[in-house]
């Protein structure tokens, strides 16, 4: 297991960003402002493993895979050959996952974010740029691809972004908004049709992909 040493020691000093599954993501072309971070963080099934679909949309470099499923059977799923160089586990209520690269976030640092956030379960995404945020000595924190469920759906994106009853989006905002450096951290805004776009591969349960040709419903 990595420890929190290891992950201070690799991100400090860097620009990271934080890479979001919003559909409004997947409207914009970013493949060169997310690559051009020493750190890219991405999260759950963002992590797009040999696949180069929407790499206009959201880039192609992976560093940090940060990993909220349930189950370590959906974990490997995503994970596949591990070539990220770490994978961080922000949600305590996550299978274990067994890997040498995996740091754990502690009980504390969970429990004192959900109080936070009115005692609603913590996104992945949002529990992601907590640990970042109290924990790395970081140049640059920024995020894109996070509109805290504006854009969300009750299926599965692209991305395999769904929207969540536990979760509350703004809540997740003002968290944002309170606990973050605006000398050091941006939300990188997104311009253009919200809804997910058509003719391109959409995440099943199952982690597969249909076409989807229909319009958000």
């Amino acid at each position: 297991m990595a420890s929190l040493e290891d992950l201070q020691k690799y991100c400090k000093g860097k620009t990271i960003i934080i890479v979001g599954n919003s559909s409004s993501l997947l409207n914009s072309n970013n493949r060169k402002l997310i690559d051009n971070y020493d750190i890219v963080v991405r999260i759950n099934r963002g992590y797009q493993y040999k696949r180069q679909l929407f790499d206009e949309h959201i880039g192609s470099k992976t560093d940090i895979l940060s990993m909220g499923v349930k189950t370590g059977v959906y974990a490997a799923n995503i994970i596949q050959g591990n070539s990220v160089n770490y994978i961080l586990s922000p949600i305590i209520y996550s299978d274990r996952l067994n890997y040498p690269n995996v740091y754990e976030v502690d009980e504390l640092t969970y429990n004192s974010l959900k109080q936070f956030l009115g005692n609603t379960k913590p996104s992945t995404g949002i529990s992601t740029y907590n640990f970042f945020n109290r924990f790395i000595d970081f140049m640059r924190l920024d995020l894109i691809g996070f509109d805290f469920f504006e854009s969300s759906a009750m299926h599965r994106n692209q991305l395999g972004h769904i929207k969540v009853k536990d979760h509350n989006g703004s809540k997740e905002s003002a968290f944002f908004e309170s606990s973050h450096d605006p000398t050091k951290t941006i939300l990188h805004k997104l311009k253009g049709n919200m809804s997910l776009p058509n003719n391109i591969p959409t995440h099943t349960q199952a982690n597969q992909f249909f076409f989807k040709n229909n319009k958000r419903r």
